[in-house]
């Protein structure tokens, strides 16, 4: 069992030998240059309006529905 304790301690000892000595390595992040950010926002903008055009249509049409299944009959009791 002593052998075990000692490798884990070895492999220990050797990682933080690594990250003191050795240079860490950088990543970047890359943003295409050919679009700027007028152009995101105005894609999405577009995006959004073409989701929403059709919006005044449906709550028309659910309106109409409601206003039809809810329409009084004249069959009601008085209370």
């Amino acid at each position: 069992m002593r052998w075990l304790w000692r490798l884990f301690t070895i492999l220990v000892f050797l990682g933080l030998a690594r990250t003191i000595f050795l240079p860490q390595p950088k990543a970047f992040i890359a943003w295409p240059k050919d679009h700027s950010w007028v152009q995101v926002i105005q894609g999405e903008l577009k995006q959004w309006q073409k989701f929403s055009q059709d919006l005044p249509a449906s709550i028309e049409v659910e309106v109409r529905r409601l206003w039809n299944d809810f329409q009084p009959n004249s069959n009601g009791k008085q209370v």
